[in-house]
């Protein structure tokens, strides 16, 4: 890790008329964590940055333009030329359009009933392949968390192995960084467990060949149905579940975005709303959460453990939860 070069005096937001390749930016996070430009394309209305400093250094992440407000420049950064302002205006335009997949109670049905076959289907496995948990067993110390292969041979039977560790790796870094993370939402939707509410996907090869809509509902399902059938051997129904969110306008409860990050340790979410006092609001919840819910977990998960100790549980969105 090096450590992080501040903000030259009076930085002011980015635009996208002033991403260079090679210009150093700073997100608006409460790290101010810097980041160099190393691409811009108007073909999808998107840069990539390399991160410069902290637990991602090295990662890329890619962002729409009009995101570009999301960092913070140098006063003296030079502007492109009108000609290139235009067409990166008219690629934002382009790619800058709303889309809404309302929840198909049909599909939905479809969808549960074939997670209720597979989580059937991963206990039988999970026990099967010797994961025998005993009573009142901790959780990280079950062999079926324990066992790093144990994930891996269970998706790889579902031929779903790469796609895992593609969102894993892009969910931890950044969910809103690319559109790995959109595709699932996608896929979410059109299986019927969450609606979509967002931008129409700038990147087509996100839901094609082996990303494709099919194979990331496979995904969705099978890793569904690991977490439902490890729990149920464990007995466990329910989990003590921490969120925190803070923001300088009035906070509201999770948008609409198919996963809702949250964490099983209170220490780690007093951490985070300790990030959150450069804010005007900030909160901490928690409650019970149906184990139902869970997608990913720190407890299964190796992207969750190497660099970060966050206990995070993605969860799927909601909307009858009253705090997340």
């Amino acid at each position: 890790m090096t450590s992080a070069s501040p903000p030259t005096e009076n930085a002011q937001p980015a635009h996208f008329s002033k991403l260079h390749v090679g210009v150093l930016l700073w997100m608006r996070d409460p790290r101010r964590t810097p980041v160099r430009v190393l691409s811009v394309s108007e073909d999808t209305a998107s840069f990539t940055v390399e991160v410069r400093a902290f637990e991602d250094i090295g990662a890329q992440w890619t962002f729409p333009l009009r995101q570009a407000d999301k960092f913070l420049c140098a006063p003296d950064t030079p502007a492109h030329s009108a000609a290139i302002i235009v067409a990166r205006q008219s690629a934002c335009d382009q790619f800058d359009q709303p889309l809404r997949v309302p929840v198909d109670t049909e599909n939905r049905t479809t969808s549960l009933s074939k997670l209720n076959t597979l989580t059937q289907q991963a206990r039988d496995w999970l026990h099967n392949t010797g994961h025998h948990p005993t009573p009142d067993q901790p959780l990280d110390s079950f062999s079926a968390f324990q066992d790093p292969t144990a994930l891996t041979n269970w998706l790889s039977l579902h031929e779903v192995a790469n796609l895992e560790t593609d969102f894993a790796t892009h969910y931890v870094s950044n969910p809103h960084a690319g559109e790995t993370i959109k595709a699932h939402r996608l896929a979410l939707a059109d299986l019927g467990l969450c609606p979509f509410e967002g931008r129409i996907l700038r990147d087509t090869a996100e839901l094609t060949g082996p990303n494709s809509l099919a194979h990331r509902q496979r995904h969705i399902l099978a890793r569904l149905a690991f977490l439902r059938a490890a729990f149920d051997l464990l007995g466990q129904t329910h989990l003590q579940l921490y969120r925190v969110i803070y923001s300088d306008e009035p906070l509201t409860p999770p948008r609409t975005t198919g996963f809702v990050s949250t964490t099983f340790s209170r220490e780690v979410a007093l951490r985070f709303l300790k990030d959150g006092q450069s804010k005007r609001h900030a909160a901490l919840y928690w409650q019970h959460v149906p184990v139902t819910r869970l997608f990913m977990t720190h407890l299964e998960t190796p992207q969750m453990r190497r660099r970060y100790e966050e206990s995070e549980a993605l969860l799927l969105w909601d909307q009858h939860a009253r705090l997340f």
